[in-house]
């Protein structure tokens, strides 16, 4: 069992009302560990969403926590969304009414009004309370400016200093669906089903089904995960229990994984 030092994250977790989660790089491996973390804390109330530049494929198509993840980023743009059938909706429009914007959404005749609950606006340049980031920022390109508000959290495995981070949790060789197998529960996060799923994936991708890249904190970290996707039997199951086999069968494989045994990590943060 790894022990980091959580301490100042907990604390930024526990007071935030609101959490960002950026992926520079793409991978089975970053994108399951962040949806998993994204899903837990949306489960504790938290608006959350998953930034990744990249747009994932099939490959990623048995991740749970999908809807969570965008792929633009903007320092300015307010977006209104609306919880009803694009099908039903006839056109959008605006005008000028005394100086002052009106968006005009027109549905089809005889389609269900829009009501007030099925709308949410979001500023998406506005800082989260609570902001991570899982490796460099640079391979964001122009969203790496990001960095320049919030407060942020990195995960990496390179010995780096970044001034704008207000935490940093170092893990030198675990892939990050290891590192938050361990992490989660550290910081008062639930592993469910669908977060417990998104791990499993991601180790099994990132260690080519536990023949690569391991340690026997990787080991515990799979069995910890396999765990949590097994429904309670006291509990109602919403879907069939996933076993550690068909994880490997529809993982995928994540592009730029690494394949290059390493040594039991000492983790530091």
């Amino acid at each position: 069992m790894k022990n980091y030092n959580v301490t100042e994250i907990k604390t930024l977790v526990d007071n935030a009302k609101s959490a960002l989660i950026a992926v520079p790089t793409l991978s089975v491996d970053s994108i399951g560990a962040a949806l998993a973390l994204a899903i837990s804390l949306k489960k504790q109330g938290k608006e959350v969403k998953v930034f990744c530049p990249q747009k994932t494929d099939q490959n990623y198509s048995k991740l749970s926590g999908l809807e969570l993840l965008v792929d633009t980023y903007s320092d300015s743009s307010l977006v209104v969304s609306l919880d009803y059938p694009i099908d039903q909706i006839e056109a959008v429009s605006y005008n000028d009414d005394g100086g002052h914007l009106n968006l005009v959404v027109k549905t089809k005749s005889g389609a269900a009004k829009v009501e007030t609950n099925q709308i949410s606006i979001n500023n998406s340049g506005s800082t989260a309370d609570v902001c991570f980031m899982l490796g460099d920022e640079a391979p964001l390109g122009v969203a790496a400016s990001m960095v320049n508000q919030g407060n942020w959290i990195l995960i990496t495995p390179s010995q780096v200093t970044k001034t704008w981070a207000k935490v940093t949790l170092l893990d030198p060789d675990a892939p990050f669906s290891e590192i938050f197998t361990f992490l989660l529960p550290m910081l008062g996060l639930t592993l469910d089903i669908d977060s417990g799923k998104d791990l499993l994936i991601g180790l099994r991708v990132a260690t080519q089904s536990f023949s690569v890249n391991v340690s026997p904190e990787t080991f515990e970290a799979g069995a910890i995960c396999l765990r949590a996707t097994q429904p309670e039997e006291t509990a109602p199951q919403s879907e069939e229990p996933i076993s550690i086999e068909n994880v490997e069968k529809t993982g995928g494989l994540a592009p730029g994984a690494n394949n290059i045994t390493k040594p039991n990590p000492t983790p530091t943060a």
